[in-house]
């Protein structure tokens, strides 16, 4: 089966072409050494809506992402990373706030986070500490582009994956080197695949023509879990403009999967451009650089496409830590560590930076001994919120080692406990099995204290029932 896009050789052959004129050309000036700050360097690079198995290196045979897979040859691929919110809004809020979103106020995309949380953003935080902050591309917390003032950040370029290179490359080469960088470049797709699902014009053009022949196969987890949750077919129904796969034959569906994996293509090549730049400039090889999305895409699984929802397709993401040059292994692929996105990227960057937290405000926990190879789990769980807009109603997740806890204001089977070892695909719900009822309780005790945590009343009426419940989660 051939799935070579010509316009995607062509865009190789030009990527191949520019590596070679790179390499031609005389290498850059070192930058000026900072004789008492050895703090490192720190780049951020984001997608949109890029599910954690979205990746070649991550064995999917339907995908090409030779960028992202040299990072992750360069450092530590963290396969159990989750999202706070599987939605850009809350999630990016979270990223730059090192809060829960529910903590912040910014529970959907238009809501802007208190004043309070964007006080202490992350663009504030390293910018006291010392670190010159450049941002381009993507925000959308809650303004698509970062706004001119009150964030920390300087900006270097608006929304737009093929300018955002260039535009790192411009303002690198006024970097002097006495002070720290942080740098995060956010790229938009593969968000793209929501135009395409709605048949809308593409943002960063149209794809070659394909045949269905070419797409890749249904995933194994295609139909719908046993006893799954009312809420998401009441959801898709309010929803058509966001869900109008209600039509889909199965040969749609493979047309879309086709379609995503192309646009996180689009997504790696600039992934490969900003790396390049970062290494012509000298910049690569000792900085701390942290690959990640904001949250996942239903990719077909259970028949959903777009966010929103909480199985792991939509709010499992790629994680990737390359530490500086000589701090930690190479090449890892951690299965253990339990990460939250959002809180930890917060608490990762503070801590490279130098900047101390309080624990019992920021729950966030730093990577780096995972990521320098002293510890290799995080978490013991990983919580997750979310809001079904298209009928008004919430909905939380805990994900543990091996179970995860699914919940959602009401309707018929509200509750969904999962066996992930064995089911990674959350076909069969055993929150109905009496065999699980120890699991069940343990889980619901824990959500239940996380929402007395951080206050958040709706989840803790939900579960005031099951508060006496003994245990934890894995």
């Amino acid at each position: 089966m051939n799935l070579v896009n010509p316009s995607l050789l062509t865009a190789s052959f030009a990527a191949l072409a520019s590596a070679a004129s790179a390499a031609a050309a005389p290498a850059p000036e070192p930058k000026p050494a900072r004789e008492a700050d050895r703090r490192p360097n720190i780049i951020v690079i984001m997608t949109d809506q890029q599910t954690a198995g979205a990746l070649s290196c991550a064995g999917n045979p339907w995908v090409e992402t030779p960028a992202m897979d040299a990072l992750a040859a360069d450092g530590v691929r963290f396969t159990r990373a989750y999202c706070p919110y599987p939605l850009s809004g809350p999630c990016r809020a979270s990223l730059i706030t090192g809060r829960m979103p529910f903590e912040t106020g910014a529970t959907d995309n238009s809501v802007r986070p208190s004043a309070e949380a964007l006080r202490e953003g992350i663009g504030h935080r390293l910018s006291a500490a010392g670190y010159e902050c450049l941002y381009a591309g993507k925000w959308h917390v809650p303004e698509v582009n970062l706004p001119d003032s009150g964030t920390g950040f300087r900006r270097i370029a608006r929304m737009g994956d093929p300018m955002l290179a260039a535009a790192c490359d411009e303002a690198l080469a006024g970097y002097d080197g006495r002070r720290p960088l942080l740098l995060v470049a956010s790229l938009l797709n593969p968000h793209e695949i929501c135009e395409y699902g709605r048949h809308e014009t593409l943002q960063y053009g149209e794809l070659a023509p394909f045949a269905t022949e070419e797409c890749p196969n249904l995933p194994a987890n295609f139909r719908p879990s046993t006893y799954a949750a009312e809420a998401l077919t009441l959801e898709r129904t309010a929803s058509p403009r966001y869900h109008d796969t209600y039509t889909f034959t199965e040969d749609d569906w493979r047309r879309y999967l086709y379609a995503y994996y192309r646009f996180v293509e689009r997504a790696d090549r600039e992934v490969g451009r900003i790396v390049e730049v970062l290494k012509r400039r000298g910049l690569y090889d000792d900085a701390l650089i942290l690959f990640l999305s904001d949250h996942g895409d239903g990719v077909a699984a259970h028949g959903w496409n777009q966010k929103w929802n909480l199985q792991e397709e939509v709010i499992n993401v790629p994680l990737i830590v390359k530490t500086p040059k000589g701090c930690g292994p190479r090449g890892v692929v951690n299965r253990e560590a339990l990460s939250n996105v959002g809180l930890d990227l917060y608490a990762t960057l503070c801590d490279y930076a130098g900047v101390e937290l309080d624990p019992e405000r920021y729950r966030g926990r730093s990577l780096r001994p995972v990521a320098e190879g002293r510890s290799a789990t995080l978490h013991d769980g990983v919580f997750v919120e979310t809001l079904l807009s298209g009928v008004g109603m919430r909905g939380w997740s805990l994900v543990g080692a091996r179970y995860k806890y699914v919940l959602y204001q009401w309707g018929r089977n509200r509750e969904a406990l999962y066996d992930l070892q064995q089911d990674p695909g959350e076909m069969v719900n055993l929150a109905v099995d009496r065999r699980y009822a120890d699991e069940l309780g343990r889980m619901r005790k824990a959500l239940y204290e996380w929402g007395v945590r951080i206050g958040e009343q709706r989840l803790i009426r939900n579960l005031r029932p099951y508060a006496g419940e003994a245990g934890t989660a894995d």
